[in-house]
């Protein structure tokens, strides 16, 4: 009570967290385009007539963008401001999702595809840098875990609104109605946040594009940055996955439940994500355990996801609770920003972000991708009723297999960081 008194009366403060929630809610609006084509996986397959390697390409396309943009748009977020970032961005994700609406072409819905992606690249950059120009240290890492849950959320709940739209109306007529709604976020942040020119707060990077270069060159070099972001992949890449392309699929066929079902068991990991991204950078930041619980997370990360995909079929509230538990640690992803941006300065944050997300998207884009390509590679030759390619139960796990790798080599990496502050502890004593 005393912590909302105290925003309600101070006007900086006040502005401070309002400012942040009206650009959490571009955030909120990326997730619920960006997980769509994974809710309505059957329609868009049935209208372009694609296999899953197609398929997988609508997901990979926009990870592929928003992963390459993320260091320019990183520059340009510190010398414009968020607020024009935010405007510029918005306009494009909702144009992207109008082309999407009303293309017959599948090369036209992959480039719209492209296009969501470039338009939702900066805002969760542009959410992290507003906290870190206006937010002092110590509570960043709540809400940086708390504009994920933003995001979460989004995806949680759009979910089932996107399947009920798609089934009242089609999935064409829901991805237009998402595109609208950007316009009505369009004006908020528009009306909301305040511009460099009004905001003592911003310091722009006035820096030549050189400079800025060698910032970014900088910033790829130093050792600690980069293992955040792998880090960051290993941690998020299983949910990615498993909640935006492969995962209602994958149990659909494991466990014979209905597309419905499945759609709603997959909406877990996302309630798992919400707590985990929440509770765990707030923990880790009071107690200052951030790579011990990074390596923790991974651990269990790992023998979650092992069960889900190898061992036989669980009844439906166990698989809830693993399904909670995978999107619960995945949550730590978050500790790998916080860690990342103590290596940060007032200038530069944006590209720190930038940098990060960029490996961490892009090494989600080649994932998804790679499980389609698996699939296809073991594909048996048999097709289901509608005539599209069927994936049989071993098939999904020899390809989701490649997300099994991934988290190992994230625990190793998480390792090898705990082991290098502890030598860092000794040699200091």
């Amino acid at each position: 009570m005393l912590f909302i008194k105290k925003i309600l009366r101070n006007k900086i403060i006040r502005y401070a967290y309002i400012g942040w929630f009206v650009i959490s809610l571009f955030y909120l609006y990326q997730y619920i385009l960006r997980v769509s084509p994974g809710v309505m996986y059957e329609e868009i397959r049935q209208t372009f007539r694609i296999n899953a390697e197609q398929f997988a390409t609508l997901g990979a396309l926009y990870l592929l963008a928003y992963s390459l943009l993320q260091v320019p748009l990183g520059i340009t977020v510190d010398r414009i401001g968020v607020k024009k970032m935010c405007l510029y961005s918005i306009a494009t994700l909702s144009f992207g999702a109008f082309i999407m609406a009303v293309t017959e072409a599948f090369w036209i819905a992959q480039l719209s595809r492209f296009i969501i992606g470039a338009g939702s690249a900066s805002a969760f950059m542009c959410a992290l840098k507003f906290i870190a120009d206006h937010i002092p240290p110590g509570n960043r890492g709540f809400l940086m875990g708390v504009t994920l849950a933003f995001g979460t959320c989004g995806a949680l709940f759009s979910g089932s609104i996107v399947r009920h739209l798609d089934a009242v109306l089609s999935w064409r007529s829901a991805t237009f109605i998402t595109g609208c709604i950007g316009l009505i976020i369009f004006l908020l942040i528009a009306f909301v946040v305040r511009g460099h020119d009004k905001d003592k707060n911003i310091a722009l990077n006035e820096k030549s594009l050189k400079e800025n270069l060698q910032d970014v060159l900088r910033i790829f070099c130093t050792s600690k940055i980069l293992i955040y972001a792998i880090l960051a992949i290993g941690l998020y890449a299983p949910l990615s996955a498993l909640a935006d392309l492969w995962g209602a699929a994958f149990l659909r066929q494991k466990y014979g439940l209905s597309k419905a079902d499945s759609a709603q068991l997959i909406m877990v990991l996302y309630i798992g994500l919400t707590l985990g991204s929440l509770i765990l950078p707030w923990f880790c930041e009071k107690y200052r355990i951030l790579n011990i619980a990074i390596i923790v997370c991974g651990c269990c990360l790992l023998i979650m996801f092992s069960m889900v995909i190898y061992m036989p079929a669980f009844n439906t509230p166990v698989l809830v609770l693993i399904l909670f538990l995978i999107g619960f640690f995945c949550g730590s992803e978050m500790m790998c920003f916080t860690g990342a941006l103590e290596q940060s300065n007032k200038y530069d944050s944006g590209q720190i972000v930038g940098v990060v997300n960029t490996l961490n998207m892009l090494g989600g884009a080649i994932i998804q991708q790679l499980i389609g390509y698996f699939l296809d590679k073991n594909w048996d030759g048999t097709f289901d009723d509608l005539g599209m390619r069927h994936y049989s139960t071993l098939q999904f796990q020899q390809a989701l297999s490649v997300l099994t790798v991934l988290v190992i080599i994230c625990c190793a990496c998480s390792a090898m960081l705990l082991a290098r502050r502890f030598n860092n502890l000794r040699h200091q004593k």
